[in-house]
């Protein structure tokens, strides 16, 4: 009924990857041993753990990606990691709010364990056999790892019911709710509403296995700058704000003044950011634009005149850099 390749035993999903059944069972029973792992700096502090699979253990993850999970549905309230999806997407049911709760899911990825894994391919129809190889491929040492391209979508199908029963809560109370990976925003039209949802809150996330990170729970009220995924929201409207607008030009307007080959990686840096803004704040991208062409026309011997500028909006996610 979901369209889903049928796999009843080794020789099925051999023919369906067209790779030998012993290489896949070497894989599912050995897959922590095809991972590279490093660590990277979190902008908080601490580091992240990234497990990157190696080439054949991620083309049998990159087609249980396509082939499988990318035909599941997710929860309404998820807007991250899904096709034909942006930021924009979380942002946009928020944007008239007075104001806004944050909630980050402390360590989301390795917090999804296999019994969650293991019951989604199990629920959708696949045998236990199969369902234990999927899960094998698609795990680090039994909990999702960040670098795997199974990982995003196989957290967002493992938390349906925190979505469902966060949903079902606030829904009745007048109160927005979505989640982008592991970012939680709640909107509302006064701030003590907010306030009172935040102890149900918690003990949903708990039960449902998940830690919050209390450093990042925030409320903000119409005094205070309200953010969704990044984005300030502003009378109706959203967009990267003015200090971090500002930052970027200063970003810009160096490239006229520095020659040196380390600034070069500054000219893909304001692409990156250009694209972004071309997607979540066409406003500041033409006021950008402008400034730039301005530094062209002024400067047209300096590293400026190398920046490519956008042509059209594309409703694409941000995976570029970080001001």
């Amino acid at each position: 009924m979901l369209g889903l390749p049928i796999i009843q035993n080794l020789e099925d999903f051999s023919q369906l990857l067209h790779i030998s059944k012993f290489t896949i069972y070497q894989l599912s029973a050995n897959a922590d041993k095809h991972y590279k792992l490093y660590d990277i700096p979190k902008k908080a502090g601490g580091y992240r753990l990234i497990c990157q699979p190696n080439r054949k253990l991620k083309i049998i993850q990159s087609w249980i990606l396509s082939n499988i999970l990318e035909k599941l549905k997710v929860s309404d309230s998820c807007k991250g990691f899904q096709k034909k999806t942006s930021i924009v997407d979380n942002v946009q049911p928020h944007k008239d709010a007075n104001c806004v709760m944050n909630i980050d899911l402390k360590d989301f990825f390795p917090s999804i364990k296999r019994k969650q894994v293991f019951f989604i391919f199990y629920s959708i129809g696949y045998n236990s056999f199969i369902s234990n190889i999927l899960s094998n491929i698609c795990l680090y040492k039994d909990f999702l790892p960040q670098g795997s391209p199974c990982s995003p979508l196989l957290a967002n199908l493992a938390v349906w019911d925190l979505d469902s029963r966060i949903q079902g809560f606030v829904g009745r109370r007048g109160i927005t709710y979505t989640r982008y990976a592991d970012d939680l925003t709640f909107s509302a039209l006064n701030p003590q509403r907010l306030m009172n949802i935040l102890p149900t809150i918690k003990l949903i996330i708990e039960d449902e296995k998940l830690e919050i990170n209390n450093k990042k729970t925030r409320v903000s009220g119409a005094a205070r700058c309200k953010k969704v995924t990044g984005l300030v929201i502003d009378n109706g409207s959203f967009g990267i704000g003015k200090v971090k607008y500002n930052k970027l030009r200063s970003l810009t307007f160096h490239l006229v003044k520095d020659t040196e080959q380390k600034v070069i990686s500054r000219i893909s840096e304001v692409q990156g950011w250009l694209s972004y803004l071309n997607v979540v704040d066409e406003k500041r991208c033409r006021d950008l634009i402008k400034f730039i062409n301005s530094l062209k026309i002024k400067f047209p011997d300096t590293l400026v005149s190398q920046i490519k500028l956008p042509t059209a909006s594309k409703n694409i996610p941000f995976t570029g850099p970080r001001l």
